[in-house]
């Protein structure tokens, strides 16, 4: 059964219960609007603390039929997935001795700082959260939209700095419009840093698309054909911002070739465009003449390192219109690899693009735009509370007393593909 935070607090036991939960959702439009599927029961010592779902990768087509003749059969692309929920939160503690000398008002400002910091946490993991990076954490957008039709923005990039006027604006709406309408539903929410959601209301303005709506506690919201902007604001303890603004460094990507094999060819995809057969034992140049006879390199976009093929991985770094920016990885197919043992090809990326100070193309970042629900993404926890707290107890002995603020166990998932989005690249500085 779905609930949103806004329904727990209904359902809070106490004041203190109710006021904590709407703590979290004061300044967080993510924890005020995501849905929660309550469908994990902790019994078991935490054993059953997994939730695995269906993600939807492609959609479905229709097509006409002549008489007397089938359908061309077609299926769905479907793929299995689970994410581990997790307790996130932390605790503070204070002097018994603090407890004549205003403990209380000391007590609501760790309170209120530790639940600031949690929805900042949060909201950090949903966008930038990589399991293979914080083993007890989940997986966010950024790493779920890589490679999917909804990524885009790996070729030159959308200037926001570069619109003043009306026409400049309309042809920036374009290619969101263009962008968004890869989704399969209208996006319930914008999501960005705060440069980003200041240069997009500007843009909307421009374009007669900027509206306010009000939030759950009376605050305006700009949208963007109803759509509101929302800025994630910073990461817990830190001034960075949650959607990070990045630019500078090329990307590089390995290819990689394991399993010794003798002959036959394997090709690589990039961005939707894929090689002619690549021999299994080409150099370096061969991977990139491959690479820019695709319609979306140009000569002289990528360059190439490392002996030839399957001894020793090739790795592709992006120039010219892809510099300091952030590219889709490759994927490769080896199933034309012939010989030695179970021979595959694999591709990683070893340095990302947009990272780093260099000169070209800073100032960059990503926006994301999210359709809530339980066909789309949304967040995952147990049965029972959503939100938890412990306030020290100054009545039994112990000179340090210890309070506690607890979401979860929870994590995020998105069920679909096209239910989000991400447009890397976009200038914002």
């Amino acid at each position: 059964m779905p609930v949103t935070l806004a329904q727990a607090s209904l359902n809070a036991a106490t004041d203190l219960d109710r006021n904590v939960i709407d703590e979290f959702r004061k300044s967080s439009f993510l924890l005020d609007r995501l849905p929660f599927d309550q469908a994990v029961n902790p019994a078991g010592g935490g054993s059953t603390l997994v939730y695995g779902y269906t993600r939807q990768i492609t959609q479905r087509g229709a097509a006409f039929r002549a008489f007397n003749a089938e359908y061309t059969p077609a299926e769905v692309t479907k793929a299995q997935y689970t994410t581990n929920l997790r307790p996130l939160g932390g605790s503070f503690q204070i002097d018994r001795v603090l407890a004549d000398v205003g403990a209380i008002s000391e007590v609501a400002f760790q309170l209120d700082q530790l639940i600031k910091a949690t929805k900042a946490y949060f909201a950090d993991q949903v966008i930038n959260g990589d399991s293979a990076v914080t083993t007890d954490g989940f997986d966010g957008l950024s790493k779920a939209l890589a490679g999917s039709s909804t990524e885009i923005g790996g070729g030159p990039v959308l200037d926001f700095t570069a619109v003043n006027t009306q026409i400049l604006a309309l042809q920036v709406v374009q290619r969101l419009n263009a962008w968004l309408g890869l989704m399969d539903g209208s996006p319930d929410a914008l999501l960005m840093n705060s440069t980003a959601a200041s240069w997009f209301s500007l843009i909307a303005a421009l374009s007669g698309q900027l509206r306010s709506t009000t939030d759950a506690f009376g605050r305006p919201i700009a949208t963007f054909r109803d759509i509101p902007i929302v800025d994630l604001g910073a990461k817990a303890g830190v001034s960075a911002d949650v959607v990070a603004t990045y630019g500078g460094t090329n990307e590089a990507q390995t290819v990689t070739i394991t399993g010794t094999p003798t002959g036959g060819t394997f090709t690589l995809t990039f961005a939707g465009q894929t090689t002619a057969p690549i021999a299994y034992n080409a150099a370096a140049a061969a991977v990139v003449s491959a690479l820019e006879a695709l319609p979306n390199i140009a000569t002289g976009e990528v360059t190439a390192t490392g002996g030839a093929l399957p001894g020793t991985p090739v790795v592709v770094t992006f120039g010219g219109t892809y510099a300091g920016i952030n590219v889709p990885q490759m994927t490769a197919s080896g199933a034309a690899l012939t010989g030695g043992t179970t021979p595959a090809v694999a591709v990683t990326t070893t340095t990302p693009g947009g990272t780093g100070t260099g000169t070209a193309a800073t100032g960059l970042t990503d926006i994301y735009a999210v359709r809530f629900g339980l066909d789309g993404f949304h967040g995952v926890a147990v049965t029972g509370s959503l939100v938890k707290q412990w306030l020290p107890d100054f009545s039994t002995a112990g000179a340090v007393k210890t309070g506690e603020v607890e979401m979860g166990p929870v994590a995020v998932a998105l069920k679909a593909t096209k239910a989000a989005a991400v447009f890397r690249n976009v200038k914002v500085a």
